[in-house]
């Protein structure tokens, strides 16, 4: 489900994927923070507002985005965020836009897990045992409501309304189900990351899942909070770190001679804590 937050032509659309629940509900903050000429789409999981079927399958969740992604935006060149265990979904749209033939800019991450649930060989979520939904089911609910409950997060979702909770909850166990049985495999354009303090040190470590699943170029600037505060105290930086990375897209993907090897990933401090409750 795709909520356009801004649509000038000026640059070209940057589509930020949602996390483990579902939803993006940063929206309003990144648009306020790239300023009124960057296009700006935030994905939601499909089936959150009951117009389409909820997905379980990340590889069917990809390419379902991609239409949607191609509806809005048929022609021109793409770029492409996700946060935190989304980034997974993130890849697997730019391989299914690359394979379609669309031009598409390096991949922003944001703070993703330091360790995807299966690289390193874990099992899957299995809903369809009945406990297991019914404990998958109150974690999203809860994550959910808690979401909606700051007032900072723009929600596509009436939470109010028991039944667009429910139908959004639904959707959340399906993305939840897809990314945790999912097994990704290495994807070698370039990327731009955005990470937390707390994530930094694991998530490049050389035995670490994603320095053997990222091996192209990689810019990445760390920004000094957890990964929760992240996106709660450090969200208007995070804005402005996105900013930033755009503005550099195109020097950072027409240079290679200036990007890092894959062994040696170049990581700068960006930005200063903002000062405000989570």
């Amino acid at each position: 489900m795709l909520v356009p937050f801004q649509t000038s032509e000026a640059k070209p659309p940057l589509f930020f994927v949602h996390g483990l629940d579902g939803v993006m509900p940063l929206g309003r903050i990144f648009a306020t923070g790239l300023g009124p000429d960057q296009p700006l789409y935030a994905v939601n999981a499909d089936g959150i507002d009951g117009r389409k079927p909820v997905l379980d399958d990340l590889r069917e969740i990809a390419k379902s985005y991609v239409r949607d992604i191609q509806q809005a935006r048929p022609t021109g060149p793409l770029v492409i965020g996700g946060m935190c265990d989304g980034t997974l979904a993130a890849i697997e749209v730019v391989r299914e836009l690359q394979k379609q033939g669309r031009q598409v800019g390096p991949l922003i991450l944001a703070d993703p897990l330091p360790v995807p649930r299966q690289a390193a060989g874990g099992k899957g979520v299995d809903p369809r045992k009945p406990e297991v939904a019914r404990q998958l089911y109150r974690n999203v609910e809860t994550n959910l409501l808690a979401y909606a409950s700051r007032p900072y997060n723009e929600m596509p979702f009436d939470s109010s309304d028991p039944e667009q909770v429910h139908r959004a909850t639904l959707a959340g166990v399906g993305t939840l189900t897809a990314l945790a049985g999912f097994i990704p495999t290495p994807f070698s354009g370039p990327v731009q990351m955005i990470v937390s303090a707390q994530r930094s040190t694991s998530l490049f470590h050389p035995q670490m899942p994603w320095h053997r699943l990222l091996p192209g170029p990689r810019m990445i600037l760390v920004l000094p909070w957890t990964h929760i505060h992240l996106f709660r105290s450090g969200r208007a930086t995070v804005a402005h770190a996105l900013r930033f990375m755009l503005g550099e897209a195109s020097a950072f993907d027409a240079a290679p001679e200036c990007q890092p090897e894959p062994d040696a990933p170049a990581i700068e401090q960006f930005g200063q804590p903002i000062h405000q409750p989570a």
